[in-house]
């Protein structure tokens, strides 16, 4: 079985930016503390604009993955955002991030 390999890109709408990047980090901490079978799951935003946020994750296996998705800090996360964006797109690829910073996430 091959792992699932794939990047969010995600646009937050200007007005909400600032109330939304700690969200991406605490959702980036609480992944890293409390999922599993995540090989990468890395918060990057984009240099030149600071709406664009993006998640390279890669999941050893498609149920790891449905997993994270039924976790209470995802569905919260996804539930916050949802007027807070301009779009989310999934890219089934890693992208490059040399165009990135990445994003450490909040001592929470």
């Amino acid at each position: 079985m091959s792992n699932i390999v794939f990047t969010v890109k995600i646009k937050v709408k200007e007005e909400f930016t600032q109330i939304v990047d700690p969200f991406m980090q605490a959702m980036h901490k609480l992944t890293h503390d409390f999922d599993e079978g995540f090989i990468q799951y890395d918060l990057y935003k984009d240099k030149e604009d600071e709406n664009k946020f993006y998640f390279i994750e890669e999941w050893d296996s498609e149920e790891s993955l449905e997993k994270h998705k039924q976790k209470e800090h995802y569905k919260s996360f996804i539930e916050f955002l949802d007027d807070k964006v301009e779009s989310i797109d999934k890219v089934l690829e890693k992208i490059d991030t040399s165009s990135l910073e990445k994003v450490e996430s909040l001592n929470i």
